[in-house]
């Protein structure tokens, strides 16, 4: 048609057009009957996503890393968390059981020293150590009864497995108690198996009394116990003391001597009993004792 786009177009041009798209329709029919019977089409777009499947996993890697990664933190974080967590219990459960042991301890002592109170037909104070002497010369401890409390200067002070000092100086909500293996100690002591009086000084050493100026035939043996002999009006008789642990008999010298093992745990004691001979009323905060009657609760430390 005269002005249109194939006006240019020659007839043979045309028909040829015509026969190829008729051969392209032809192939397609053809193609498409192919791929119906036999999956030709199907089976070459597997085989071109396995040429590809490697290219998009190593694309894919960077991301799935990432992702990796963060969740690999993410996990790492809580377990940390749980960690401090247990950690944390395990510690207070630690806590929780040294401190029930101490107090199992602390039972024991206390049941001990109640035990020691029945045996004194006595007036008696419980005490408990609150701090100790740092001077390396002196052998003293520090407890919390004072003037309030009744306690005086030379009062007796014993433990569950024998005498520990007595006091030294008193304050008005505390006390020092002089140890017996201070230098400055000295404890007028009987031999329990012969009745041989004699002095048990400090040594300075917390696991020894010396007994000196003792006569070279003595009837003294290792294993003999010492006990108070009840001299001097402080301590009641019959207290346990020491343990008699070597006799030295120097040839040359006059007299033997001898040293002796502490029963009481001086290096280790908590509870303490103070007590007084013979006073003419009762202390405040003091309870009397008399055989195997029942015996008072202490009253608790005042503030």
């Amino acid at each position: 048609m005269p002005g249109s786009a194939y006006s240019s177009v020659s007839a043979g041009d045309l028909a040829g057009r015509t026969a190829r798209l008729m051969a392209y329709v032809l192939l397609a029919v053809v193609l498409m009957t192919l791929d119906f019977r036999g999956r030709h089409v199907e089976r070459a777009r597997a085989l071109a996503f396995s040429l590809a499947e490697p290219i998009f996993l190593v694309v894919e890697s960077p991301f799935r890393f990432a992702v990796s990664l963060r969740d690999n933190v993410r996990d790492y974080q809580v377990l940390l968390a749980e960690r401090d967590q247990l950690e944390r219990a395990l510690r207070e459960s630690e806590a929780r059981q040294l401190l029930l042991g101490e107090l199992v301890e602390e039972n024991a002592e206390m049941r001990e020293l109640l035990d020691a109170s029945l045996r004194l037909d006595s007036r008696f104070l419980t005490a408990e150590l609150r701090n100790i002497d740092l001077n390396p010369y002196s052998h003293r401890v520090f407890i919390n009864r004072g003037l309030r409390h009744g306690v005086r200067p030379g009062l007796a002070v014993i433990e569950s497995a024998g005498v520990v000092g007595q006091v030294d100086q008193v304050a008005t909500r505390s006390a020092t108690v002089i140890l017996l293996s201070d230098p400055d100690h000295a404890l007028p002591v009987r031999v329990q198996r012969t009745g041989l009086r004699t002095i048990g000084y400090g040594s300075g050493r917390i696991d020894e009394l010396r007994l000196t100026d003792l006569p070279m035939n003595v009837d003294l043996e290792p294993g003999d116990v010492l006990v108070t002999s009840g001299l001097g009006g402080r301590f009641p008789a019959g207290l346990p003391v020491a343990e008699v642990a070597e006799v030295q008999r120097p040839s040359g010298e006059a007299f033997a001597v001898a040293k002796a093992r502490p029963l009481a745990r001086l290096g280790s004691i908590r509870q303490l009993l103070v007590i007084e001979l013979e006073a003419p009323g009762p202390l405040p905060g003091v309870v009397p004792v008399a055989g195997d009657d029942a015996v008072d609760e202490i009253s608790e430390d005042e503030p």
